[in-house]
């Protein structure tokens, strides 16, 4: 099924202390495990390097990756392990290095190992080195493994010392103040110290450093912080031997400003550069309005100035960062003025920046009232490359320069390419700096061009959908601004037949069989390898009726047509999908898969429902990309995609078997324990308005999420994950995401972001105050169950003499039930609920005592 590239994932491991400086296994410690390609099969995934079993392993189909650590503290490690699998000697690592870090950018080789070669299986080799330098990062790379196309190995060990401060800050604030400044403060407990570190972060993942500050001081400053931007702050207590554990802060939210008018549109604004950088990545693109095109400098430090004839008051600049290669950002620079080109007043000075994520943009924020007539970034450092980039760099204010009134430049090389009955592919070049839109117009007679399409600025693909077989359209496009339009370009090409061949040639990842069609009508063709039975006839109205369902509720994904492949020759096994986008299915929507298909039940029905649902993630509303899918993997999301499409058909003993499949299942991502169908996408279903919900989530991602050229331009974290469910729900998820998944303060970073970057609203839940708790003694002795719990909720309550108040809220805080009740044992009756999850709280006069997530599940499905 679909191997989408899952990137930067993390699992944190919850130990017991260490003792400081206590030879120890570091990767058993507290810490964080991140690789560059994580498996979305859970079962060989990264977190099995560190598991102790040599039983389990991490397999990815790369030949060169990296596994990262990120110890709690300060560790000195001279010595690490590498155990080989339990198959396939080709897989094995062969040639790798082994780098520190102390910031996690900045890197030192401690080890190189190449022509290695593991001679057994679940064969450990241990390495040895010389370092006595303590370090919070321990990064392996691997360079090369011995032939095959993937690695694994199935335990990683780093073993040394752990130092740094023994004692810990904590209370550590962090208060937002005027002028984009954030006020630290916290306790200093620690008596070995010789001072502290100070780092922020974006994510609650990535931190960089901020500042340091001497042994006994408590407070610091940070200064000019991004407009619009989550912020967390960690501090750690340093001495000789490394740093302490960090104490970490809530999340502070600096305020969105209105940036102003881009002063560097003027029209006798001109642009130069340290290097005079042209071509295709040249200075030009810093300055078109294009976060899809780079400026980029063949040197790790360049300067970008902006000379304005009348001169300007510049109070903001962005930097927007390029498309690839985080260690090309810029990290270091200075923002400068000047009225004569030589001598520069410096405006502000940041020091490691950091971008969270491709084509981000990041506005500062300038204390400045004098009109200058040159303003320079001047880049110090970028983040390790010997090149640096950017995609816009952007300064805005009030000056006296002249105002472009020209109509944008118009396209130029439009062509277009039919690819299917109902796909014409357009490409035009982009040449305009100053549109606001892009429109597109179509007809089928060159006389009423009635069919009209706004894109985006910067657009310069489209894929022309929906279109009939055999007919000729013409298309003509320009470039619009409140200045006035460009001069057209335009085009025309005639769709392909729809007529079904007899046969089919794969050519597509190692499919190379020429496929019979065996059954067509109007919504499905249905095609068989050479093994396949002709008797397997189940497959031929079930996908007709799954394919038209498909199409009412989430739309048309072009291809009336769906086209279901099934292989029974040997080497063909599990499935995967293509959609209309995909060259290599010849643009057309497919289900692709192996196995026996005599019988319609189990793994057959569930397998092929599974890859319709990723075309809808893959194509849905006209956009391609799934998202979504390094968050719910291969695939969490089909499970409610196939429940649901049952429900809708009225297969009813079907939807009540994959109930009972999904409800029990249990994975290990994103944390071990989730209970996806359980805990997140069946509440959904059930308390949402069900299938409209989950069209609904497709529509927002295609509303608001980043995209260029009819694809989505990054991957979803899981707070914006949880922010659009929410907007598809129509209500807060938060605290359903806490069930589902753990609140951590990573989490509340992406999730407030997501707020402000994707501007739609829903109800907040009800809050239940859980401040006054009673005494852990009383709290120990209390129990509620079962759980998942049908028509009777049983309780084991403190005190036989006290009476208790019990009451269920649904997930949205809204109380649904409340009884009062005395005595040690009781229950009460809960059968009036309809399945969910809710939250049950056990009040001791007004304290609360417990509060406890439970599953209703009382009807039979």
């Amino acid at each position: 099924m679909r191997n989408f590239t899952k990137l930067s994932l993390y699992v944190t491991l919850l130990c017991g202390a260490v003792p400081a400086l206590a030879q120890t296994d570091i990767t058993s410690a507290p810490g964080v495990l991140t690789v560059q390609y994580a498996n979305s099969n859970a079962a060989e995934n990264y977190p099995k390097l560190i598991d102790n079993n040599v039983n389990t392993k991490y397999y990815i189909a790369r030949t060169a990756i990296w596994i990262q650590f990120e110890g709690a503290r300060s560790t000195t490690v001279n010595q690490y392990t590498i155990t080989s699998a339990n198959d396939f000697a080709a897989r094995d690592p062969k040639d790798w290095n082994l780098q520190a870090s102390d910031d996690g950018r900045t890197w030192t080789t401690l080890d190189t190992r190449t022509g290695q070669t593991f001679t057994a299986r679940f064969q450990t080799k241990t390495y040895s080195f010389t370092n006595t330098t303590p370090y919070l990062y321990y990064r392996l790379n691997i360079t090369a493994n011995n032939g095959a196309d993937a690695i694994q190995f199935s335990e990683w060990e780093l073993t040394g010392t752990i130092g740094g401060p023994a004692a810990a800050p904590t209370g550590l604030t962090a208060t937002l103040q005027p002028g984009y400044k954030a006020s630290l403060s916290w306790s200093d407990n620690a008596t070995n110290e010789t001072g502290y570190r100070i780092e922020s972060s974006q994510d609650a993942m990535t931190f960089v450093l901020r500042g340091t500050v001497g042994a006994n001081v408590t407070s610091y400053t940070d200064s000019s912080l991004s407009t619009g931007t989550n912020f967390i702050y960690r501090v750690r207590a340093v001495n000789a031997t490394g740093v302490s554990v960090a104490d970490t802060s809530d999340v502070i939210t600096t305020p969105v400003v209105p940036p102003g008018t881009d002063i560097t549109n003027f029209a006798d604004a001109v642009v130069t550069d340290q290097y005079n950088t042209t071509g295709v990545e040249g200075l030009a693109k810093v300055v078109d309005n294009n976060a899809y095109s780079k400026y980029l400098a063949w040197a790790p430090v360049t300067w970008i100035r902006y000379q304005l004839q009348g001169g300007a008051v510049a109070t903001s600049y962005s930097i927007t960062s390029a498309n690839d290669a985080v260690e090309r950002d810029p990290k270091n620079w200075v923002f400068q003025g000047s009225n004569n080109g030589n001598t520069w007043t410096d405006l502000q000075v940041q020091t490691n920046q950091l971008f969270t994520t491709r084509f981000k943009k990041r506005i500062y924020v300038v204390p400045n009232t004098t009109s200058y007539k040159y303003y320079r970034l001047n880049i110090t450092a970028n983040n390790g490359a010997g090149i640096t980039q950017l995609a816009e760099l952007e300064i805005f204010g009030a000056g006296a320069g002249a105002v472009d009134t020209a109509a944008p430049a118009a396209p130029t090389g439009f062509t277009t390419q039919a690819v299917s009955s109902n796909q014409i592919i357009l490409n035009w070049q982009d040449n305009a700096a100053t549109e606001t839109s892009y429109r597109l117009e179509r007809t089928t007679d060159t006389l009423n061009w009635d069919d009209a399409f706004v894109l985006p600025a910067s657009t310069s693909r489209y894929f022309s959908l929906d279109l009939s077989p055999l007919t000729t359209y013409y298309y003509r496009v320009r470039a619009e601004n409140a200045n006035g339009v460009s001069a057209w370009a335009s085009g025309s090409n005639t769709t392909l037949t729809d007529a079904v061949p007899a046969q089919w040639q794969e050519h597509w990842a190692g499919h190379t069989e020429l496929l019979s069609r065996v059954y067509s009508n109007s919504s499905v063709n249905i095609w068989f390898d050479d093994a396949v039975s002709r008797s397997a006839t189940w497959m031929n109205q079930d996908f007709t009726n799954v394919w038209e369902y498909v199409k009412q509720n989430y739309g048309s994904f072009s291809d009336p047509k769906l086209n279901m492949i099934f292989h029974s020759k040997s080497g063909y096994s599990g499935g995967h999908p293509s959609v209309v986008f995909d060259a290599d299915h010849d643009y057309k929507n497919s289900g692709d898969l192996g196995g026996s298909w005599d019988t319609r039940e189990g793994w057959n029905l569930h397998a092929s429902i599974h890859e319709v649902g990723h075309i809808v993630e893959g194509g849905s509303k006209g956009i391609h990309n799934s998202p979504s899918f390094p968050i719910w993997g291969d695939s969490k999301w089909a499970e409610i995609f196939i429940y649901d499409v049952m429900k809708r058909l009225g297969w009813e003993g079907d939807a009540q078997q994959a109930y009972n499949d999904f409800v029990v299942k249990e994975e290990t991502f994103p944390k071990p324990g989730t209970h996806w169908f359980r805990d997140w996408f069946y509440p959904i279903y059930d308390r949402a308005d069900s299938s409209a919900a989950l069209n609904r989530y497709f529509e927002l991602l295609a509303q608001y999420f980043p995209q260029h050229n009819g694809e989505y331009t990054r991957d979803l974290n899981l707070g914006e994950f949880i922010h659009f469910w929410s907007g598809a729900a129509q209500f807060s998820l938060e605290a359903q995401a806490d069930t589902a998944f753990g609140w951590s303060k990573d989490v509340e970073m992406q999730f407030k972001q997501a707020q402000i970057d994707f501007p739609f609203t829903y109800p907040q839940p009800l809050s239940i105050n859980t401040a006054a708790v009673a005494p852990v003694k009383e709290r120990s002795v209390l129990s509620i169950w079962p759980n998942p719990a049908s028509n009777t909720l049983n309780l084991s309550l403190p005190a036989d003499n006290k009476v208790y108040t019990v009451e269920v809220y649904s997930i949205a805080g809204v109380r649904r039930l409340s009884q009062r009740v005395k005595g040690n044992y009781n229950n009460l009756n809960i059968s009036s609920l309809p399945d969910g999850v809710y939250i049950v709280t056990v009040r001791d006069n007004k304290q609360v005592i417990r509060k406890e997530k439970i599953l209703v599940n009382n009807t039979s499905r």
